[in-house]
């Protein structure tokens, strides 16, 4: 490293002399100035700073004494090298006192050995300094990046509101602030390694890109990025982010980006606007960014025409339960495309989409859970789970179509029921059922949904699907545990509850009974890349 000299005397001879008597580049400084006075000087380094200053104390319009102490004010850590005569020597003595003064030469008796002795010095010292500001950063570095570690982890915690407050905060979420969530594209896979990998690199990018900002990566396996928003421009940078990652042939993410919030205190609400703009990726398209809005409070139009909406789609439903029970595929699939339209309608959520996509595929399988009962359980489990990865509209869509027009081939034809009202009540009971599974659910409840009687529903529902009602549900909450198993890292006991379990003695040793294995074993099992039966 090169430390920046300058010499500033109002003597030509000696300027010249004190700069033509040292190698400089060999003694490791760059000669960068030489000044008259003081005022001339202090101009060139608030321009260019340097690190050694040689000046004489006796100069016009601003003395030695006068520069240093206002280089000080500006370099705190300048070294300085007095040249005085003997008439100002009580001065150079007295300016040693300053902080910044190494030592001083007197103009009649100094070498150029003792120049570069004293230079020597500085340098020395400005070595050390330069060390010990090294390992403060180092230091500083650390304690930072553990402090914000922790905050990392807390504020999880905070945003799943399983925390309340946060002990402390790095000063940019003081200011105004903008979320987004990053959603990779590629469906997800149990014991997905490189799917972590990639999350994780992409939340070093990231973080790399922004100092006034955090990205992490979230239970859902998604990266949420906090960014502050000074300057108004936060929504744009974090959309020239997704731009650059795409146009460079990186993995493709859709994006939920917040309106701007002007506290940490709406931050949990920004994240929830967040995820909202995100769901429009299923219903317009991958690996595109959506701008979020605040939803309006109190909307009483949407609302109203919401549950319009929804009274429309279960008139549908048990047309299409109906037609489907006796086994009439023209009306049926007509009354699908149908119901399918509304699922574009503004005013459904994904969740609303994939709900009514399990129904329909649970209404529509019931006639096979009498024949190889446990078979028949398995393959529809497998395609809820399909229905709940769809990425898109088109895609659910697509695969509901599908498996509807497989059930009428030669090999799957369906034969009439003798009994259409009832097989068309077992199916409203499936439905809803697949819809109510993970609350407080009882065999009166969904007779009473029915119009049966609790007795002769327990009968009817037995006979045609193969499963008393207890058990067919405690598999549709095992199988809903087992997907949030492996798509997720929510906690055990989170997933019990989400599953439909208010005991979590309960649900494990209901896991353990019909899974070989507890739900840790069976998490661990899928990040050794072992698929449990």
């Amino acid at each position: 490293m090169l430390y920046k000299v300058m010499i500033v005397d109002d003597e030509p001879i000696i300027r010249f002399g004190l700069s033509s008597c040292v190698n400089w580049e060999q003694e490791g400084l760059s000669l960068v100035g030489e000044a008259a006075n003081g005022e001339a000087a202090l101009s060139m380094i608030k321009e260019q700073a340097v690190d050694i200053l040689i000046t004489d104390i006796r100069m016009p319009l601003m003395d030695g004494l006068e520069l240093t102490r206002q280089v000080k004010a500006i370099l705190p850590n300048i070294k300085v090298i007095l040249i005085s005569s003997y008439s100002d020597f009580e001065f150079a003595r007295e300016a040693v006192k300053l902080g910044v003064v190494v030592d001083y030469l007197l103009k009649p008796t100094m070498e150029p050995l003792d120049l570069i002795r004293i230079l020597h010095n500085c340098k020395h010292r400005l070595d050390e300094e330069e060390l010990r500001y090294q390992k403060e950063d180092r230091f500083e570095h650390e304690e930072y990046k553990h402090r914000m570690l922790l905050f990392e982890s807390k504020l999880k915690s905070y945003l799943d509101h399983t925390a309340e407050e946060l002990d402390w905060k790095p000063d940019w979420l003081q200011s105004t602030l903008v979320i987004a969530v990053w959603k990779y594209d590629v469906p997800e896979a149990p014991s997905d390694l490189p799917r972590m990998v990639l999350l994780e690199s992409m939340k070093e990018r990231l973080n790399s890109l922004c100092a006034q900002g955090l990205a992490f990566i979230s239970s859902n396996d998604e990266i949420v990025q906090i960014l502050a928003d000074r300057n108004g421009s936060a929504s744009s940078e974090i959309q020239t982010y997704h731009q650059q990652i795409i146009g460079s042939g990186g993995p493709s993410f859709s994006l939920g980006i917040s309106p701007t919030i002007h506290s940490f205190g709406s931050v949990r609400d920004a994240l929830n606007w967040a995820h909202l703009a995100l769901e429009s990726s299923f219903f317009h398209g991958k690996g595109r960014c959506y701008l979020g809005r605040i939803p309006a409070q109190h909307d009483t139009e949407s609302i109203d025409k919401r549950d319009e909406l929804q009274q429309a789609q279960r008139v549908l439903r048990d047309q299409f339960s109906r037609s489907f029970a006796s086994t009439n595929r023209e009306q049926c699939m007509e009354i699908f495309e149908e119901y399918v339209l509304q699922w574009s309608n503004p005013y459904y959520k994904r969740q609303d989409v994939i709900e009514e996509g399990r129904s329909l595929i649970m209404m529509s399988g019931s006639h096979h859970f009498k024949q190889h009962t446990e078979d028949a359980m398995h393959s529809m489990m497998n395609k809820l789970t399909a229905i709940e990865h769809s990425p898109t509209l088109e895609s659910l869509v697509s695969y509901v179509r599908k498996e509807l027009r497989r059930l009428w081939e030669p090999d799957q034809f369906l034969i009439a029921s003798d009994d259409v009202g009832g097989t068309h009540t077992i199916q409203l009971a499936l439905s809803y059922i697949q819809d109510n599974y993970r609350r407080e659910i009882s065999l009166q409840e969904v007779a009473d949904y029915v119009h049966m009687s609790k007795n002769y529903f327990s009968e009817q529902f037995k006979k045609r699907t193969g499963f008393n009602f207890i058990d067919f549900v405690i598999r549709l909450r095992i199988h809903c545990a087992k997907h949030l198993l492996e798509t997720t890292s929510l906690r055990i006991i989170d997933i019990g509850q989400q599953s439909g379990f208010n005991s979590p003695k309960h649900f494990l040793k209901l896991f353990k009974r019909m899974v070989h294995a507890t739900p840790g074993e069976y998490r661990e099992q899928l990040a050794k890349g072992i698929i449990p039966l």
